[in-house]
């Protein structure tokens, strides 16, 4: 059995048209007048905007039920509204957006439940002020319960930041990768302290892309505790990326490498390692080169979870410059680069047969009878001048 909850401000009339509400709809109007109001450099963080989706949806869907009666205002348990504010704190957000925020949905969901009432009033089944006048106060009622709960958590994982210095070190650590600190703090022992990691030794950076930071910082621990690196620094710079470093003493050569590839590689998280580099400008390079590599996803074809800058040097290089990859597959492809039909039927089962590893498997991703891959490749070795067809059967 149903149980209506009648609040102050409720009536017969609010409770029906609340029932008339499109909640996925408005919560996708709600989110797109914060994001392009409040959070403009937000749009291309995923996880931000996932999170932010949530969150409206929660609380459209919780509005709409306090104004049919379904719902006490004491009984609102803002779950996602609560998450959204710690992700904008641990962000380095000002609480003031954050509250700004909330208005700009009112606003928006405002404007769209007065169209609804106005409709309705057209169809002369009832009074605007008797569908403007209950749901007010229940609309206000139930942000002023929201944004209780909002602002204690923000202020909650405000205080653990500051207690820790995660925000002062991510700030750092920002402004190190921008050159702005680093010659002020040559000596690096301020640096060193203030960090809690140790800048003249040999660094390893990590850039992870994920979802939840409990899954990374495990994974991140798992790979300071195989490669036995003495320090490790993590930092938070968006709300779907970390940047992370391992510092070694005794530098970095290819069994710890390949030690540090399998490890990441068996905790499932998305992550690309850097190549090393030593000292400040070690720090800063390491992390460039994993940050470039970790670009690379979008165009590889089949990326692993794990990406090794060391492997990708080539592709890194020719994708950063257009011109110089086109002078280099033209000078590497002679005729098969040509804008010919023939030239482009090899080009296609050259890919397919090299990403593959096998003629057989290439002719069924291709459609084709293997015997053709065979001569396809036959004919790109004689073009190539090169015996291409031994390095795959």
């Amino acid at each position: 059995m149903t149980v209506t909850i009648l609040e102050p401000g409720s009536n017969v009339v609010v409770r029906g048209l609340a029932t008339r509400v499109d909640v996925p709809a408005r919560a996708e109007s709600v989110s797109a007048a914060i994001l392009a109001t409040v959070f403009p450099d937000r749009e291309s963080d995923d996880t931000f905007v996932v999170t932010l989706n949530r969150c409206s949806q929660e609380n459209v869907s919780g509005v709409v039920e306090v104004l049919a009666g379904l719902l006490a205002l004491r009984d609102v348990d803002a779950r996602c509204a609560r998450e959204f504010a710690g992700l904008v704190a641990r962000l380095g957000v000002p609480l003031a957006e954050l509250e700004r925020s909330y208005w700009v949905g009112v606003e928006r969901l405002w404007r769209d439940w007065f169209d609804l009432c106005r409709t309705v009033a057209s169809e002369g089944t009832a009074e605007l002020p008797d569908m403007l006048g209950g749901s007010t106060s229940l609309l206000f009622g139930y942000i002023d319960r929201v944004l209780i709960q909002a602002v204690a958590r923000y202020t909650e994982v405000t205080e653990e930041m500051a207690a820790t210095s995660e925000d002062r070190r991510r700030d750092l650590v920002l402004r190190l990768l921008g050159g702005d600190a680093a010659e002020a703090n040559e000596a690096t022992e301020p640096l060193d302290a203030l960090l809690g990691y140790r800048t003249r030794a040999t660094h390893v950076a990590l850039f992870y892309t994920g979802k939840r930071h409990r899954d990374v910082a495990r994974a991140f621990a798992a790979l300071r505790e195989e490669s036995r690196a003495p320090a490790s620094l993590l930092i938070q710079p968006d709300a779907g990326t970390w940047f992370g470093w391992l510092a070694y003493h005794d530098g970095v050569d290819p069994k710890r490498l390949e030690l540090l590839r399998r490890t990441a590689a068996a905790s499932g998280e998305q992550v690309t390692i850097g190549e090393a580099g030593r000292g400040l400008a070690g720090f800063r390079r390491s992390h460039e080169t994993a940050r470039r590599t970790a670009e690379l996803r979008r165009t590889l074809r089949d990326a692993s979870p794990c990406l090794c800058a060391r492997d990708l040097r080539l592709e890194t290089f020719l994708l950063e410059n257009p011109e110089s990859a086109r002078r280099f597959v033209t000078d590497e492809l002679g005729c098969l680069a040509e804008a010919t039909e023939r030239a482009q039927r090899i080009r296609e089962t050259l890919l397919a047969w090299l990403s593959v590893g096998s003629q057989t498997r290439a002719a069924t991703e291709l459609g084709v009878h293997e015997n053709t891959v065979r001569l396809r490749v036959r004919c790109a070795s004689e073009k190539l001048g090169a015996e291409i067809g031994r390095a795959h059967v």
